[in-house]
């Protein structure tokens, strides 16, 4: 039959032949097989199940389950018997397993789901175990999804156990208000998670009360070890704890709150660990102009999509915190640290601002808090510094490289490296950049800091090469020097570093493009192209999202172009535009807990 097989002839020796059977031959053997049982032919083993017994052939087991193929291939009782008894199985389920045994194909309901997983699991069908997995992930929902953390657990079903995990952590505010919550046995894991789906921190502390008081006299003793899971510094208010007899009973308890309040005394606002949940998250733009009084002081809300300008509420407050030239902003928790800068008369303008014959670098840096609209100064740095790079990383503020005071021939790159810690305000020295950097950019990836430069302070046509790249792990207090091929990113100054899900991004502003960089292979990946975005545009990275704001042209064409990347689905979308076109400005992401945040009309 021409359907069936192939005739290819030999050389030299003569004529042979190959016989390739087309795919229908598989499912014609399956047939065969399904016929032999139908015919009750050729059975060799049997299955009982409540009394029932179900005839049928040990291959057809073996090629279907783990289970049946070690049983047969290991000098087992069963082998030798010819038959084996499910009596902990349900009997339906193990017949419509024999009929997909014999057809490849079953019917998985809500009403046999539960004992069809049992028995794939307990049989080791894979390929059955895992079409039950994905069919109960579909069905998670408030009331079931405890019952599918239990039921997974003792299958041993790691896909089914997280998924239904992650389900209730993104819906443990509904589901705590159910019945079925007061018997939950995962809600130390809630606790913990950072992903913890809640309007405030004060709704966890109320919800885990209420899984204590129906229960009190046998889960009275967890209350201390569960409570040291929340995050009480961020309630608003820490006095209505007193109320609650368990607490007023437990002195451990009363530790704990006592320590919060003090948290919340000394390191307002400094807190980094509140839930994301629980925040409203900004990006705050900052511009001083050329003349030094001019400001302008905007930021957009990522929760509405909406700007807010800031003049009234930021920049006619008694405080005007100050923004030298080449001073570099980084936010930190609530607040916003400034760091180095030149005083004096030093243009603000990047080309400008570097063609300075010398630099009156400060070592100065201050503390602002959007929420109480104050400015404090900090300690001094160890380096004064103006151009470098700052950023956040592991609870603390970096300050890499730049310039420091002295004229252009000597006061070379720094290559010096040190952090502040906003808690027991001191800065601390660690180990400096393998060679200076003109200009350097960084962003934070986890505990990894990123930093991209040029060896070359400036050209004639004021377009550093983009040659040096290093990554310092906070850990360890170590740089290394990356090999990688940058492929478009020519100048330095026309390229901003953000963060995306713990991944660097390049956004080069010369060819409106952003590359993700694979640490493991050191090698960069296109993520697509925005379609207008300035030179000295301002870049921010979210957890899942990038954004690519402002920019110039040219000196007379300054532009207020938003644009975000989102990652999980790689697309660009243009959103609404600044309130003013900038060019050159400060730009940060920095979040709120939502019972504090100052730029919330509602509150």
């Amino acid at each position: 039959s021409k359907n069936t097989y192939s005739v290819t002839e030999a050389v030299q020796w003569g004529i042979w032949t190959l016989l390739r059977t087309a795919e229908s031959h598989s499912l014609q053997l399956l047939a065969a097989l399904r016929s032999f049982r139908e015919c009750s032919l050729m059975f060799d083993f049997t299955i009982n199940v409540a009394g029932r017994a179900f005839p049928c052939h040990r291959c057809v087991l073996a090629a279907s389950s783990d289970f049946f193929r070690a049983m047969f291939e290991v000098d087992m009782l069963e082998r030798g018997d010819g038959s084996v008894t499910l009596d902990d199985q349900c009997l339906d389920a193990v017949s419509a397993f024999l009929d997909f045994a014999y057809s490849g194909e079953i019917l998985i309901t809500n009403g046999n789901v539960d004992t069809l997983f049992q028995l794939a699991a307990f049989l080791q069908v894979s390929v059955l175990l895992r079409a039950c997995t994905e069919f109960l992930i579909g069905s998670l929902d408030l009331s079931n999804c405890l019952y599918l953390i239990s039921i997974a657990e003792a299958y041993g079903s790691d896909s089914l156990l997280q998924s239904a995990k992650d389900f209730v952590v993104q819906n443990f505010c509904d589901l705590s208000k159910t019945q079925d919550f007061l018997n939950m046995q995962v809600l130390k894991i809630c606790l913990r998670s950072d992903a913890l789906n809640v309007p405030s921190e004060e709704d966890v502390v109320t919800s885990l009360l209420r899984w204590i008081h129906h229960d009190r006299p046998g889960r009275g003793q967890l209350l201390p070890s569960l409570l040291s899971l929340t995050r009480l510094h961020h309630l608003p208010s820490l006095e209505t704890l007193h109320s609650d007899v368990l607490l007023q009973e437990s002195e451990a308890c009363c530790t704990l709150i006592s320590q919060a309040q003090d948290q919340q005394e000394q390191h307002s606002g400094l807190h980094t660990d509140a839930r994301p949940a629980t925040t409203q998250s900004y990006i705050y733009i900052h511009k001083t102009e050329e003349n030094g009084e001019t400001r302008h002081a905007f930021c957009y809300c990522l929760g509405t999509n909406q700007w807010k300008d800031l003049g009234k509420n930021l920049l006619e407050a008694a405080v005007m915190f100050p923004d030298p030239p080449g001073c570099c902003f980084t936010s930190y928790a609530e607040k916003i640290f400034v760091t180095g800068g030149c005083r004096g008369s030093c243009c603000r303008a990047i080309h400008l601002h570097v063609a300075q014959p010398s630099h009156d670098a400060t070592d100065e840096a201050w503390c602002f808090c959007p929420v109480t609209l104050t400015c404090t100064p900090t300690p001094a740095m160890l380096k004064a510094r103006t151009m470098h790079a700052a950023v956040t990383c592991l609870d603390r503020v970096y300050v890499i490289g730049g310039r420091t005071r002295g004229s252009t021939g000597e006061a070379p790159s720094l290559v010096e490296v040190e952090y502040y810690n906003p808690l027991t305000k001191t800065w601390c020295s660690v180990s400096p950049l393998p060679t200076a950097i003109f200009y350097p950019e960084a962003t934070s990836c986890g505990s990894l800091i990123y930093t991209l430069g040029s060896e070359v302070e400036f050209t004639e046509t004021f377009n550093p090469l983009l040659d040096c790249f290093f990554c310092y792990d906070a850990q360890k207090d170590q740089w290394n020097r990356l090999v990688a091929e940058f492929g478009q990113f020519f100048h330095a100054i026309l390229v901003k570093a953000v963060s995306n899900n713990d991944t660097l991004h390049l956004c080069d502003l010369s060819t409106y493009k952003v590359y993700s960089f694979c640490p493991e292979t050191c090698v960069w990946k296109g993520q697509g192209s925005f379609e207008c975005a300035g030179f000295n545009a301002g870049a921010v990275g979210t957890r899942d999202r990038i954004y690519i704001l402002g920019g110039d042209y040219s000196p007379d064409e300054i532009t207020d172009d938003v644009q975000v990347y989102h990652s999980e689905r790689s697309e660009w979308e243009e959103l609404s535009p600044m309130p003013r076109a900038l060019t050159e400005f400060h730009c940060q992401l920095i979040s709120f807990t939502r019972h504090r945040d100052p730029w919330d009309a509602t509150l």
